[in-house]
């Protein structure tokens, strides 16, 4: 057994000095050029409830503010349910015109500028995802009906979990930055108007 008598050792230094190169390697998309993160890092290191939960906060509050304005006679209720962890995370009402069950999924943009919503289930009580994409600066969507899904999804998230797929953005999902007009053209082509 070693036995010399070290003086006061600290790691300090080593392990400074190594968060501050990764600093660096990682530092373009997500932060800026002096350091400082990005206005949605928060997205990128937040555990998934939380960022799920934030996700579902917005897509519940657009959808209530589109429809209200849209529907101005009737009643409009939105309610985020996501917390009770059912089959879809936001239920639309508009009185006399339709229900929507929507499944939202939020996932923060990778390093070839793509999106990863997981936990995809097939043959579930929604009718629509609605993918978040988040950005260093901004924020992207796609929705589509659950048709689509269960014939496009493939994937299942790991080899331990079966039904549980992974939705992969791809040119067909209709990515678009997220603003009123691209939010209300795409529920135009889901004669969800």
């Amino acid at each position: 057994m070693y036995q010399k008598k070290f003086s006061k050792m600290s790691f300090k230094s080593i392990t400074t000095k190594a968060t501050q190169e990764l600093q660096k390697r990682v530092q373009g998309k997500w932060f800026n050029a002096d350091g400082t993160p990005k206005p949605n890092y928060i997205f990128k290191i937040a555990d998934n409830t939380p960022k799920g939960d934030a996700g579902e906060q917005i897509v519940g509050e657009i959808f209530n503010q589109i429809y209200t304005e849209l529907y101005p006679n009737s009643v409009v209720t939105v309610d985020v349910v996501g917390a009770d962890k059912g089959d879809y995370d936001v239920i639309v009402k508009i009185s006399d015109h339709f229900d929507i069950k929507i499944e939202v999924k939020t996932a923060t943009e990778d390093s070839n500028g793509k999106f990863q919503w997981n936990g995809l289930k097939k043959k579930i009580d929604y009718d629509y995802a609605f993918g978040l994409g988040v950005t260093p600066d901004d924020f992207v969507f796609a929705i589509q009906p659950r048709e689509y899904l269960e014939e496009t999804l493939t994937t299942n998230m790991s080899r331990d979990v079966e039904g549980s797929y992974k939705w992969s953005s791809k040119k067909d999902d209709n990515v678009l930055p997220l603003t009123e007009t691209n939010i209300i053209n795409r529920l135009e082509e889901l004669n969800l108007m």
